[in-house]
């Protein structure tokens, strides 16, 4: 599994790398991007396009990484949880073990009226 992993990654790099080399033209023009509201204009730097492409990507990553990293930190809350749920389970199950059958509280009542 790890084998296909890393060839899966290898071959998004490669094709990766292959796009930017065939468009190395036009994926180096400048854009400039403005952002308009009401009386306010914002206006960036001139920005290669490659680089909106890659700020993109890294965006996407950081995100998907917050959101795996949240996921696993409220996993890991509710498995210490359920661990310790378990060993308090345990526990009771130990304690009843313990009990000798033949106490009276635990002999059957004869049944009442007859």
């Amino acid at each position: 599994m790890r084998f296909l992993k890393f060839l899966v990654l290898l071959l998004v790099f490669v094709a990766s790398m292959l796009f930017f080399v065939q468009n190395n033209q036009s994926l180096s023009a400048t854009v400039q991007l403005e952002f308009k509201v009401l009386s306010l204009a914002l206006y960036s730097l001139p920005l290669p396009v490659y680089f909106l492409v890659l700020a993109g990507f890294f965006l996407g990553a950081l995100f998907t990484l917050a959101f795996l990293l949240i996921d696993r930190i409220r996993l890991g809350l509710e498995l210490k949880g359920l661990r310790t749920r378990h060993a308090a389970l345990e526990d009771e199950v130990l304690a009843l073990r313990t009990i000798p059958l033949n106490q009276p509280q635990n002999q059957p009542q004869p049944p009442v009226g007859l």
